[in-house]
């Protein structure tokens, strides 16, 4: 017998309103499929829910939240799946994923549609892949994590911002930091000698997307078993306009401002310290950090591609 999928739901998500519930329920409901609806609180967030439903036995969660939700529930997967724990078997859970929050990052660079019927839709019937995840000291992350500038513009797009303005919060974020100044930092490839460099922003990368077309990461790939070490050097208005047009093309790593290194294990150490996000929410630890990849650590349910094309999110993300 085909045990429930498990639906793990933040109510206070970003875009999330009192239909959100029944709208998911009532599109299980007519796919046929078998659930059961856990939701968060302040006492009990995603990740202890996930956690708590993997050690039970459950095989398919369904995470249904912005993005702090969803990695919160990758979280509590990746610690306690044995599959993400040991490359010897394969992970035993997959997660699907109904976006309900204002960026939705992680969804956006899976490919998985934003309206509920058709997220629903893929977490039904959709195709298993399986992703590396990043360790950074106690934290996972599918996306990335990011230092200097990259986490201020976390930091200063506050939910109230995020919540009128939408994505936009985040560009209104980005112009504010025109004219960085930049920082000095050492990082440390695999085992290799250690480097200096001086830049506004680090990011290790383990997708390259995150929706819109723009490419910030263009080696990155969701399945590679590697990382990638993206250096912004400088920021300035000149370099956010050709960067963006660079970006959107597909020519990112042809742009003098930034620099691309991959690896499995990243070392990263700076002067001043560095304050610190991860897939987007922000982290109480600095650097110095190690980012090491985890292959294959977790399964997730993406739409199935078309006949004749690949899965993007796999090729690209």
């Amino acid at each position: 017998m085909n045990k429930p999928m498990i639906v793990i739901l933040n109510p206070a998500s970003g875009s999330v309103d009192e239909n959100y519930r029944p709208q998911i329920e009532k599109a299980l409901q007519i796919r046929g499929a078998e659930f059961e609806v856990r939701e968060t609180t302040k006492e009990k967030g995603g990740g202890e829910l996930a956690a708590e439903a993997v050690r039970e036995g459950a095989t398919h969660l369904v995470a249904c939240g912005g993005d702090g939700t969803v990695m919160a529930i990758v979280n509590g997967i990746g610690k306690n799946d044995p599959g993400s724990e040991s490359q010897a078997q394969p992970s035993q859970v997959t997660l699907s994923i109904i976006p309900g929050g204002t960026a939705n990052l992680l969804a956006a660079a899976l490919d998985i549609p934003t309206t509920i019927d058709e997220a629903v839709a893929v977490a039904v019937a959709g195709e298993d892949r399986e992703i590396d995840l990043g360790c950074c000291g106690e934290h996972l992350f599918a996306l990335g994590l990011g230092l200097g500038l990259t986490e201020r513009l976390v930091s200063q797009a506050s939910a109230q911002q995020k919540e009128k303005f939408g994505k936009l919060a985040y560009a209104i974020a980005m112009l504010k930091e025109l004219g960085a100044r930049p920082h000095t930092f050492s990082f440390k490839l695999d085992d290799k000698r250690s480097r200096r460099a001086k830049g506004v922003a680090i990011v290790i990368a383990n997708a390259g997307e995150i929706g819109g077309g723009v490419r910030f990461a263009p080696r990155a790939k969701m399945d590679d078993g590697l990382l990638d070490l993206c250096i912004l050097h400088r920021f300035y208005f000149r370099d956010f306009l050709r960067m963006a047009i660079r970006g959107l093309l597909g020519q990112l790593q042809q742009d003098r401002a930034v620099s691309f290194f991959q690896a499995r294990r990243v070392e990263i150490r700076s002067d001043p310290p560095l304050d610190l996000q991860i897939d987007g929410e922000e982290v109480d630890k600095e650097v110095p950090l190690v980012a090491e990849v985890k292959p294959k650590a977790l399964r997730v349910r993406v739409p199935v591609p078309k006949q004749g094309e690949t899965n993007e999110n796999m090729k690209k993300g």
